[in-house]
């Protein structure tokens, strides 16, 4: 691989992504990243950075060819909040919560970038019917808010990992539970101000 073309080319054939979701994945366009990869534009300082905070890369094996590419194809690191969002009755939200990393497939979490995603620890056993257990580790995209589905939420002082069916037409949410020991809670008119939609669940990593 003598060119940045042809190294543009072996992280994206290695990411796993097709040639446009791995543009994007570098905030670019998939015009844009074709260029790139035919050499007819120079990668920018920030698409560079975007390659090693993703995928690990080291720069200067890419500006260079010298030296390993740091890019390990198979896994990525995810932040890990240290915080127990309940599937149960709630668990309080640390205003001071620290952070760490892990690490998972890519496959997992494509076509996501990893460096939007999070991640927080599941507590007690209202979702054991969607498969989400205690101990588990619930897998989200902040921000991602698409319809009808499993979510981290905050509701007053408790953070929690629930089912949510939003009604627009009555301008209500229902947070549901995946046990029939928990009933549904149900939020319309000002106690809206106080549910905070971290973001949707897109994996749970079981614990063995």
């Amino acid at each position: 691989m003598e060119t940045e073309a042809a190294r543009y080319i072996f992280i994206q054939q290695g990411s796993g992504l097709s040639k446009k979701n791995f543009a994007e994945s570098l905030g670019i366009s998939k015009a844009m990243g074709y260029q790139i990869s035919t050499g007819l534009l120079k990668p920018s300082r920030e698409v560079m950075e975007a390659m090693r905070r993703t995928y690990n890369i080291n720069l200067h094996w890419f500006l260079t060819g010298i030296g390993n590419s740091g890019f390990d194809p198979d896994t990525v690191e995810i932040e890990l909040l240290d915080q127990l969002a309940a599937a149960g009755t709630g668990r309080e939200v640390d205003a001071y919560i620290e952070k760490r990393v892990f690490q998972v497939p890519r496959s997992l979490i494509a076509p996501y970038r990893a460096d939007k995603l999070q991640a927080v620890f599941v507590a007690g056993d209202s979702m054991i019917n969607e498969k989400i257990n205690d101990g588990d580790i619930a897998v989200f995209h902040p921000g991602l808010k698409e319809g009808n589905g499993i979510y981290v939420i905050s509701a007053g002082n408790t953070l929690m990992v629930k089912r949510i069916d939003f009604d627009t037409k009555k301008q209500t949410i229902t947070l549901i539970s995946a046990n029939p020991d928990y009933i549904p809670r149900h939020f319309s008119g000002h106690e809206l101000e106080d549910v905070r939609i971290a973001g949707r669940v897109l994996i749970c990593i079981h614990k063995v």
